[in-house]
C-alpha cells in the first residue's frame, strides 16, 4: 500500500455529512473571528431568528472552543458518556471545523472546504491536490500536511459499528424503533504525517486524558451554514489539542471505509446560537472517557 501513496514529493515542497450550499468560487466575506464566510455580510448568523429578531434555533456548532461564551437559552441534557452509548459512525473533514489555539490557521480552500488547520497546507490548489493526493487512485481528498478534524459520532440507540454500512452516514445512528436518539461526538483535530505519528488510523483508541471541551451544540456539515441552522442536538466533546495521524493508515482505513474528507460547516459566532461551556478540561459529570 505505502508504494501506492503519493505523499507529495512532487511538491516543492479540510453530520457532514453529505451536502454542499455554496458553489466554489463564491464570493468571500470577512468575519469577526478572521476568518471568511460564503454567506452573505446581511444573512451573516441569523439562522434561526424571526423577522422580528426571536432566536428559534437551540444551539450551534462548530465554534472557537477557546470562548465558553454564549447565551442560546435552549437547554437539553448532555449525551450520556461515550462509555454507554454505541459508535455508529466515524467521519472526518479535511480542515478543521472547530477553533483552537493549537489549530487556528484560517485556511481558504474558495470552496466548502474552508477551515481551520494546525499549519497551512502545501497547496489548495485543485490541480496540485489532485496530483498529491495520498490515496492514489483511489482519492480521499487529503495531501501530507493536511490538518483534518476526525468525528466519532455516538449514539444512544441499540447499534453496532462493525456491521454498519459507510455510506449511511449519521442514517447509522438512528432505527425504526429509535428514531430520536441522544448523540455525543468526539472530535480530534489531526495533523497527517508521513512518519512518526501519534496515531496508526482511525480504529486506534484515543487517549481521552488530552484537555478539552464539552458543550451542547448540532450537528455540523456543509449543508448547515451561518444561514441556515441545524435542528439536531448533539453533545460535543472537542479535543483543544491536536495530535499527528499516519499518511499510510489513514488512506488504509478511508479505503476500508469507504470514507474521504468531508466538507466544513464555517464557525458559528454569534452568542445567541452558542451554548455556554460549562464543561472544560473534560469536566463532565455524564463523561468519564
Amino acid at each position: 500500500m505505502k508504494n501506492n501513496i503519493k505523499i507529495g514529493a512532487a511538491l516543492l515542497v479540510s453530520l457532514s455529512l453529505a451536502g454542499t450550499v455554496h458553489a466554489a468560487g463564491s464570493d468571500l466575506h470577512d468575519t469577526a473571528d478572521g476568518g471568511l464566510t460564503t454567506t452573505h455580510p446581511d444573512l451573516w448568523n441569523q439562522c434561526g431568528k424571526t423577522a422580528t429578531g426571536k432566536i428559534t434555533a437551540g444551539p450551534q456548532a462548530p465554534r472557537d472552543i477557546d470562548s465558553k461564551w454564549g447565551t442560546n437559552k435552549t437547554k437539553f441534557r448532555t449525551a450520556f458518556k461515550t462509555s454507554k452509548m454505541n459508535l455508529c459512525d466515524i467521519h472526518y473533514h479535511w480542515n478543521a471545523e472547530h477553533k483552537s489555539a493549537a489549530y487556528s490557521t484560517f485556511v481558504d480552500t474558495h470552496n466548502d472546504h474552508s477551515g481551520w488547520a494546525v499549519v497551512e497546507p502545501a497547496s489548495t490548489d485543485p490541480v496540485v491536490r489532485a496530483a498529491n493526493d495520498i490515496g492514489g487512485d483511489h482519492p480521499i481528498g487529503v495531501m501530507v500536511g493536511d490538518t483534518i478534524e476526525v468525528h466519532f459520532v455516538h449514539t444512544s440507540c441499540n447499534v453496532n459499528y462493525e456491521d454498519l454500512d459507510p455510506n449511511n452516514g449519521l442514517g447509522n445512528c438512528a432505527t425504526g424503533v429509535c428514531a430520536n436518539p441522544q448523540l455525543r461526538v468526539v472530535a480530534q483535530v489531526f495533523k497527517v504525517v508521513d512518519h512518526d505519528a501519534d496515531v496508526a488510523d482511525l480504529d486506534q483508541p484515543m487517549n481521552h486524558d488530552d484537555a478539552r471541551v464539552i458543550y451542547t451544540g448540532s450537528t455540523t456539515g456543509s449543508k448547515h451554514n451561518n444561514d441556515h441552522c441545524s435542528v439536531l442536538q448533539v453533545t460535543w466533546d472537542v479535543k483543544k489539542t491536536a495530535a499527528t495521524i499516519d499518511a499510510h493508515g489513514l488512506v488504509e482505513w478511508s479505503h476500508k471505509r469507504q470514507q474521504h474528507a468531508h466538507a466544513v460547516r464555517e464557525l458559528v459566532t454569534r452568542s445567541e446560537l452558542l451554548s455556554r461551556i460549562k464543561h472544560d478540561d473534560g469536566d463532565d459529570e455524564h463523561n468519564d472517557d
